[in-house]
C-alpha cells in the first residue's frame, strides 16, 4: 500500500512538472525538434520496461497546435478513465490564449468540473508577458509576469492576488543558452538555483541546488533522438529530505 500511495502522489507531481511547473524546467522548451508529442509515460527507473502510468496524452487541431492534454487513469496496462484534461484555445495568429482545466468530479453532471483557467497576454513582439490563473470555483487569482532583457527572458514574478509570492531570475551564456536559474522568495532571499549543461545545442542536464547550504538536491538528465526531440527525462532525487521520488519519463511522438 505504501508504494501505491507514493506512486499516486508522484503521478500528480509529474503532471505539474511537465506543463504547469515548467518555470523550474523551462529548459524543456529549449533546442527541441518539431515532433508532435503523443504521450508521456512514467517509469520507476531507467531500466524499467513497463510504465507505471500514462502521465499525459496529447491531441492536436487541424493547424497542428495542441488542442487537448489529458491525464488518464491507468491500471494494470488499461486506461479506465480520465483524471483531468486541459483544453487549449488560440488566437488568429496561432498564439496560445487560454488553457481550461477540468478535473474528474463525481458530483458534476458531466463528470468533470472546471477548476482552473489560465489566460496569456503577449507583447507586440510576440513575447509572452503575463499569465493569469483564475479559479472558477472560488479563490484569489494568481499572476505570472514575464520580463525580458535583450530579447531573452530575464525574470518571472509570481503573484497571489496583488501579493508577490516568489520570482525566478535567468542567466544566459554569450550564445543565448540558458545556464542558470535562481529562485527567490518574496523576501528576496535565494532559495534554490539550477545549473544547466548542454551537448551542442541541446540541454542535456540540469542540476538543482539548495542555496543556503549548496546541497545538490536533484539531477535531471535528458536524452534526445536524431531529430532533437526529447525522448527520455531521468530525474534523480539526491537529498534525503526530498518529498519527491526519482523517476523516468519517456516521450512518444506521432509518426
Amino acid at each position: 500500500m505504501k508504494i501505491k500511495l507514493n506512486l499516486l502522489g508522484l503521478c500528480g507531481l509529474l503532471i505539474i512538472l511537465l506543463i504547469g511547473c515548467q518555470k523550474d524546467l523551462s529548459d524543456l522548451e529549449t533546442a527541441q525538434g518539431n515532433g508532435r508529442l503523443k504521450q508521456v509515460l512514467l517509469y520507476s527507473d531507467i531500466n524499467s520496461k513497463d510504465p507505471i502510468s500514462i502521465v499525459e496524452n496529447y491531441e492536436y487541431n487541424d493547424l497542428g497546435n495542441i488542442s487537448k492534454v489529458s491525464s488518464p487513469m491507468y491500471n494494470n496496462g488499461t486506461i479506465s478513465g480520465i483524471i483531468k484534461y486541459d483544453l487549449y484555445e488560440y488566437n488568429e495568429l496561432g498564439q496560445l490564449m487560454k488553457i481550461l482545466n477540468y478535473n474528474a468530479n463525481a458530483y458534476s453532471p458531466t463528470g468533470f468540473i472546471n477548476l482552473k483557467n489560465t489566460t496569456f497576454a503577449y507583447s507586440h513582439e510576440g513575447q509572452k508577458i503575463k499569465e493569469t490563473i483564475d479559479y472558477p470555483q472560488g479563490g484569489i487569482p494568481d499572476y505570472l509576469d514575464f520580463k525580458y532583457h535583450n530579447g531573452l527572458l530575464s525574470k518571472v514574478e509570481k503573484y497571489h492576488g496583488s501579493q508577490l509570492e516568489n520570482y525566478t531570475e535567468f542567466q544566459y551564456d554569450k550564445s543565448g543558452k540558458l545556464v542558470k536559474e535562481y529562485f527567490y522568495g518574496s523576501d528576496n532571499l535565494c532559495i534554490r538555483y539550477t545549473i544547466h549543461s548542454y551537448t551542442g545545442p541541446l540541454q542535456t542536464k540540469s542540476d538543482l541546488y539548495i542555496y543556503k547550504n549548496n546541497e545538490h538536491y536533484r539531477s535531471i538528465s535528458r536524452t534526445f533522438d536524431k531529430s532533437n526531440n526529447l525522448i527520455v527525462l531521468d530525474s534523480k532525487e539526491l537529498s534525503l529530505y526530498s518529498s519527491l521520488m526519482s523517476h523516468v519519463l519517456r516521450y512518444e511522438y506521432y509518426d
